[in-house]
């Protein structure tokens, strides 16, 4: 087996106007707390439309085309409080898919581009990937919502929804890779107790939406940058240029074709906050580095905090596949919740300049982090920055992601001693509850021999996803610990992997060997190359069929997914 990363050292080459109501349109990050729970709809009347539809602007200069929802990127806010239900309305608007003759039907090629449906990233709500919604049907296909097409979707949100920040994207197979890294990604906030927290009431509330650009030059239009390749397109980080499989010679020939589908790098990347860009990367052309991108600082935002002021941060990492080490220059960072679910104490964190390698939070791609900034005495300014990590194919550099401009007179803010309790997850499992060990072991070989078209295998247990195969089946109620495991090189693991799980959160028990006192609980966790990563979890109130994988969407949408199914071990299984 050989690694993409082996093969070069080898030589090789392998809306306009929304119909949403005005209380739901998107709102300023930095309105006041106040503001935003009065505009959070009424239980149980909520009612939202998100339209799928292409949108052009002006990014750095660079006239780019874009997947987005609504005509904006992010997409807009959704804020919701635990016991409602929220009606959603996808209104399909992008254009018809283009030709797939060429398509063979597997599900781990990218296609149907243009094809999508909606999953609430992180929420305890009852399965939504398969039709009908929250079916228990192992043969139940995904939810597909073609060009044209609309689907309103009613969800559930339990009583003991733990309030902090969530998020939605889409998740049809074979499309999500594509249309997340074109702009269809937005934040989701649930209101609750932790935001009458006096220390935290008082505090301005700040999220920071990261997300990435993936871009190519248009096929067809003179100076336009876009993701929308051609069938079997596949762009080749090391080669620089596209190729396409051809299944009668067994071969990949190279095209003139300007972008394809990628596992790797873009021509052309950028990494916005809230929408706008703060750093660039571009393909490295050079004999070698072609897994280390060419990169540009923008000019960050900056955030205007008094002398001891405390500020509310909530940082989303939707990015398509980088790994974000973060850090708060000159600051402790009090951070408050993993994935939505609160701690019952800050847990101050001191900075340590730029050497840590997990920085101050550690966000892979899916993962939230809420944190407490107190500001500094002295003024001056501070950046918030993603630490430069070498965990993936790709090289990631430090990233400024916006700066803290610390002026003005003192404010001396005082911070939580405590925090809520969350009912949901107030309980570690204790190992004498578990009741079954599995062991999930991700991995990718390089050049693919079960998936010539990508040219690369992403698997779980060996295997890749299939639609119709329900190859983990739990009980409601019962819990279980899980292993995941990124073996080395050797063993078909090439990279670090994050794992994310629908419908249940989960504790992570331990990393590398090393236990997590007390556990996290998250959604989501980095997988290091050649590290375990011990998770339990308990299947609490929901049954159906749903999906686990890797949030590094590329792997993901080319077959590193699988489904599992909860089920009522009272009822026998049809």
């Amino acid at each position: 087996m050989i690694s993409r990363r082996d093969l070069l050292i080898s030589g090789g080459i392998a809306v306009a106007e929304s119909l949403v109501p005005e209380v739901l349109r998107s709102q300023s990050p930095e309105k006041t707390l106040q503001e935003k729970t009065s505009a959070a709809a009424p239980a149980n009347a909520a009612s939202i439309l998100l339209e799928p539809q292409w949108l052009e602007k002006t990014i750095n200069g660079t006239h780019v085309k874009l997947r987005s929802y609504n005509g904006q990127v992010p997409g807009p806010w959704i804020y919701a409080k635990p016991g409602e239900t929220l009606r959603i309305l996808v209104k399909n608007s992008l254009p018809p898919n283009g030709p797939d003759s060429a398509w063979d039907g597997s599900p781990n090629v990218p296609h149907h581009y243009n094809t999508t449906n909606l999953h609430l990233h992180g929420l305890d709500i009852a399965p939504h990937l398969f039709e009908p919604l929250g079916t228990s049907d192992p043969l139940a296909r995904m939810i597909s919502i073609p060009p044209g097409g609309q689907k309103e979707y009613l969800f559930q949100l339990p009583p003991t929804q733990p309030p902090g920040l969530y998020w939605y994207h889409p998740h049809h197979h074979g499309s999500t890779a594509i249309q997340v890294i074109s702009g269809m990604a937005g934040g989701l906030i649930v209101y609750g107790d932790i935001d009458q927290v006096p220390e935290i009431k008082a505090a301005r509330d700040i999220p920071l939406i990261v997300q990435d650009l993936g871009l190519f030059p248009s096929e067809t239009v003179p100076d336009l940058w876009t993701y929308d390749p051609n069938q079997n397109a596949i762009w080749q980080t090391f080669s620089g240029n596209v190729t396409i499989y051809d299944p009668k010679t067994g071969q990949s020939n190279p095209t003139t074709l300007q972008g394809g589908f990628t596992t790797g790098d873009y021509k052309l990347r950028y990494f916005l906050l809230n929408g706008e860009p703060f750093f660039q990367e571009t393909h490295n052309y050079s004999y070698n580095m072609q897994t280390h991108p060419v990169c540009k600082q923008l000019p960050p935002a900056q955030y205007k905090l008094a002398p001891g002021e405390v500020v509310r941060f909530r940082m989303l990492n939707a990015c398509s596949d980088n790994v974000m080490p973060i850090v708060v220059e000159d600051h402790d960072l009090y951070l408050i919740a993993m994935d939505g679910v609160n701690f019952p104490t800050p847990r101050k964190i001191p900075y340590d300049g730029l050497n840590p390698a997990v920085g101050q939070m550690l966000l892979a791609p899916g993962n939230r982090g809420e944190f407490l900034i107190k500001a500094s005495l002295t003024p001056g300014t501070y950046r918030i920055m993603q630490l430069a990590q070498d965990e993936q194919f790709l090289t990631s550099e430090k990233k400024v992601i916006a700066e803290i401009k610390v002026e003005g007179p003192k404010k001396d803010m005082p911070l939580p001693a405590k925090l809520p309790i969350q009912e949901r997850y107030a309980n570690p499992i204790p190992p004498s509850d578990v009741q079954r060990v599995r062991k999930m072991i991700f991995g990718d070989t390089f050049p693919g021999v079960l998936n010539p078209y990508v040219g690369i295998d992403f698997t779980i247990n060996n295997n890749q996803y299939q639609e119709l195969a329900i190859p983990n089946v739990v009980e409601l109620g019962r819990a279980e610990e899980w292993h995941i495991q990124v073996l080395g090189a050797h063993h078909g693991g090439t990279e670090g992997h994050p794992f994310h799980i629908h419908v249940n959160h989960f504790e992570v028990v331990s990393i590398d060997g090393t236990p997590l006192t007390p556990v996290v609980v998250q959604d989501t966790v980095w997988v290091p190359m050649k590290s375990t990563v011990v998770i339990r979890m308990r299947f609490k109130e929901w049954l159906g069929k749903s999906v686990f994988h890797c949030h590094i969407l590329p792997h993901e949408d080319t077959g590193m997914m699988q489904n599992f199914l909860i089920h009522n071990g009272a009822v026998p299984m049809a």
